[in-house]
């Protein structure tokens, strides 16, 4: 009598994206996707600029150490390192709608970031000739697009509502309005950056006195006014008026902890560069 293996591998991860996830028809604001908060005691800068500014270098600094696998695992007790496949789609990520089932599209490269503000939507380059730009360097981009006063096109303020509705509804919408000519080009641009970035136009704080501010600050950033997200992305950096950061992220290409790993980076790598 032979003994033969029944599990050769237990491989239900991709059950659990389809079904769980991209399946679902629901919204993904407040439903699926979840949101984390700015260092609640330690403010570096209140210059909403200077902060975007070094989350957007220091998320490109994050992608280059998984690009050359420098990144090192999320150990356990430190002794088992986590599996990293999570990893590969942190950037270059958008969950395209459909009017059954979703799909995630990854891409190998993206060599900008989308930004938000007041309405418009901007393409922000972060390489040139093949060299990540400096945080003063793209801060001086932020600063260009914060002040700008030019209005938003006929349509264009309430876009990322389309990413807050039911799936089907967006699918629907996106094949009719968005299969050619300008609309198609605009979306593609947004949906192949490396991530999303939406700068405030509202202040948030914590006070140790008024428990409500901590309140509308984790609501800014699960939803906010529900167009001022693209909620397909992988992940949105919310950066406030007053310089308080915050994030926003898809939920089925990876488990929390890998944003949070992300994100404790991104302000470590500020925090220090500060002292």
């Amino acid at each position: 009598m032979e003994i033969t293996k029944i599990f050769h591998t237990l491989n239900i991860s991709d059950w659990w994206e389809e079904f769980i996830y991209l399946r679902g028809r629901g919204p993904l604001m407040i439903d699926s996707n979840f949101y984390g908060i700015d260092a609640i005691l330690v403010h570096p800068s209140k210059i909403q600029a200077a902060r975007a500014a070094c989350l957007i270098h220091s998320a490109f600094l994050f992608r280059r150490s998984i690009d050359r696998q420098t990144l090192k695992p999320i150990m356990i007790q430190d002794l088992v390192p986590l599996c990293s496949a999570q990893y590969e789609r942190v950037f270059n990520t958008t969950r395209i709608p459909g009017k059954e089932t979703d799909k995630l599209v990854h891409l190998d490269d993206s060599q900008h970031a989308a930004v938000y503000h007041a309405g418009r939507f901007f393409k922000v380059p972060v390489y040139y000739m093949g060299r990540l730009l400096t945080p003063a360097e793209i801060q001086r981009q932020i600063e260009k697009i914060l002040s700008d006063e030019s209005t938003p096109q006929p349509g264009e303020e309430h876009l990322g509502a389309l990413t807050a509705v039911e799936r089907k509804v967006w699918a629907e919408a996106r094949e009719k309005y968005f299969a050619k000519g300008l609309n198609k080009a605009s979306l593609s641009t947004i949906e192949k950056a490396a991530f999303f970035v939406s700068l405030d136009e509202d202040s948030y704080d914590f006070d140790s006195n008024d428990r409500n501010k901590l309140d509308e600050f984790g609501r800014a950033m699960l939803h906010g006014k529900g167009y001022n997200r693209w909620f397909d992305k992988s992940f949105n950096f919310i950066i406030a008026k007053n310089g308080r950061v915050g994030l926003n992220a898809e939920h089925s290409w990876a488990d929390a902890p890998i944003m949070g790993h992300l994100w404790e980076f991104c302000l470590c790598q500020e925090f220090n560069s500060k002292s």
